[in-house]
C-alpha cells in the first residue's frame, strides 16, 4: 500500500508561514486539535513546529509568543517522504530517523502528511491479514 492512499491530503493540513507568530500557530493547533503545524512557503515545506517546541522555546524562556516568529524556532531541515513510498518503507525510515510526523512532498511541493498514529492501524490490519493467511495455509 502506498502512502498516498492513507496520508492526509494537502488541503486538509494546517499550515503557517515563517513570518506568522507563535501565537497564531498555537491558535491553529488548538482550533484543529493537533500537535504540530507545517511551516510552508511557495508550496513547499520549510519547517515544522510542535506544541512541545512552543513550550520549550517560547513559554519556558518567558518570550512573548506574539513577537516570536515561527522562522525563529521552527525545526529545519524537515525530513519529507514521497507519496509513492509504501507503508513499510515509510515506517522504517520514520523509525530510523526517530520521527513521528512526516510531510509528504513531490517535486518540492507539499502533497500530504502522515503520522505514526495514522500508520499504526494500517500496519496492524496488514499484519492481521498476513497472519490469517499463514494460519489458513
Amino acid at each position: 500500500m502506498q502512502i498516498r492512499e492513507i496520508m492526509k491530503k494537502e488541503r486538509d493540513i494546517i499550515t503557517c508561514t515563517p513570518t506568522d507568530s507563535v501565537t497564531e500557530a498555537a491558535k491553529r493547533m488548538k482550533d484543529s486539535n493537533i500537535g504540530c503545524v507545517l511551516v510552508t512557503e511557495g508550496g513547499g515545506v520549510k519547517g515544522i513546529i510542535t506544541d512541545r517546541d512552543i513550550t520549550l522555546s517560547v513559554v519556558a524562556k518567558g518570550k512573548n509568543s506574539n513577537e516570536v516568529r515561527l522562522k525563529e524556532i521552527m525545526k529545519t531541515p524537515v525530513i519529507t517522504g514521497n507519496p509513492e513510498w509504501d507503508i513499510y518503507e515509510t515506517t522504517k525510515m520514520m523509525a530510523q530517523k526517530k520521527i513521528r510526523r512526516l510531510p509528504i512532498q513531490s517535486n518540492g511541493k507539499l502533497e500530504g502528511f502522515i503520522s505514526m498514529a495514522d500508520l499504526a492501524p494500517v500496519l496492524r490490519k496488514e499484519m492481521d491479514s498476513f497472519l490469517d493467511l499463514e494460519t489458513s495455509a
